[in-house]
């Protein structure tokens, strides 16, 4: 209960924080934000790449960032409505299998009826 307790108010200081910046507002404070979140961590990344001998990419540009998450959206939308539109004909097939393979069961059940008369004797 205190784990839970304290991940909620991580997040609720996160949503706080965000709000409060103005991650939320207009497209241009949020490109401030990032350029000021850029130039605030570009001396300890310089002090990181010291320390690590591998070769950290670039960051995306904010236009690669908006693209990107663009095409995924609407990548998931319509995997989404595709799924929807398909549902009733997987449903069907779904539906038939089950229906052959119950009366296959119960057909196979009733041919071998003399196996199961002679346990009862």
């Amino acid at each position: 209960m205190i784990k839970f307790g304290v991940k909620s108010a991580v997040l609720g200081a996160a949503v706080y924080y965000t709000i409060d910046k103005g991650v939320w507002r207009d497209s241009s404070v949020t490109s401030a934000i990032y350029d000021d979140l850029e130039q605030g961590a570009s001396p300890y990344v310089g002090e990181l790449k010291k320390q690590i001998p591998y070769e950290l990419p670039p960051l995306p540009s904010n236009d690669r960032v908006s693209y990107l998450f663009k095409y995924y959206w609407n990548s998931g939308v319509k995997a989404t409505f595709r799924f929807l539109v398909d549902l009733p004909t997987h449903a069907s097939n779904t539906a038939d299998s089950a229906l052959s393979l119950i009366s296959s069961a119960i057909n196979t059940g009733e041919t071998n009826p003399s196996s199961s008369q002679e346990k009862v004797k």
